[in-house]
């Protein structure tokens, strides 16, 4: 959620909006039942076949509407432990929207704390097959998608007239066989009025079912970005 750099308070009857275009360097890990496979950000960029993120904010007053969305389509090879197999065939396809309503609770020159609630909807289609064995190979496949509440907090802080920073976190799913989590951290610089350049890290992860069902994609790693606002 890369938008929110500045603290200032629209008038109440007016909004202003902003986008955001990403890209996210992050290692992914998936869990699929008792299988597990890891992908670098290095790897990920040869084995990428298809790519998209961003993020558009709204805001009015002391209110704010946040949608963030992010795809990925990847196909890439791992190495696995023990002598069996040689190693792993992975396919994964994944898509995260997730959505916010945000109240300005603290305000000050510098300082802003928003918090909020909403939802992260995930669609996943993943495979991971064993090969290079002396018997067949085995495979563990999962499609699904679902949608999971969230409770948000957000802190922007306007450090200088070209310098700012935000720090975001949520968390969802509250059931024993689903959770969600995101953590990010920003620092952006104003290169032109109305666009700002943003860097930091970023934390996602989504995890549902149990034991041999489980599935579970967490991403984590450095995030660059343009804002543009308006």
């Amino acid at each position: 959620m890369l938008p929110g750099g500045s603290t200032a308070v629209a008038q109440d009857s007016d909004w202003s909006f902003s986008g955001s275009f990403y890209i996210y360097a992050a290692d992914t890990k998936t869990t699929i039942g008792s299988l597990e496979s890891e992908l670098s950000f290095s790897e990920a960029v040869e084995n990428l076949d298809l790519a998209f993120m961003g993020t558009l904010e709204a805001r009015s007053g002391r209110w704010s509407l946040i949608a963030d969305y992010m795809r990925t389509d990847l196909s890439f090879d791992n190495d696995t432990p023990g002598p069996v197999f040689s190693g792993a065939e992975t396919s994964l396809k994944t898509q995260f929207l997730s959505g916010y309503a945000a109240y300005t609770a603290y305000q000050d020159q510098n300082l802003a704390v928003d918090l909020g609630g909403g939802f992260r909807w995930f669609e996943t289609s993943s495979t991971i097959t064993l090969v290079g064995g002396p018997t067949p190979a085995p495979s563990s496949s999962a499609s699904d998608d679902w949608i999971d509440p969230l409770i948000a907090a957000r802190i922007r802080y306007q450090i200088n007239d070209r310098w700012s920073a935000v720090a975001l976190a949520d968390y969802g799913g509250f059931r024993s066989d689903r959770e969600t989590a995101q953590f990010l951290a920003t620092v952006g610089y104003a290169i032109a009025p109305k666009w700002n350049l943003r860097a930091g890290y970023r934390y996602i992860m989504v995890d549902k079912g149990e034991v041999d069902s489980r599935f579970k994609l967490s991403q984590f790693g450095p995030v660059l970005g343009v804002t543009y606002s308006f």
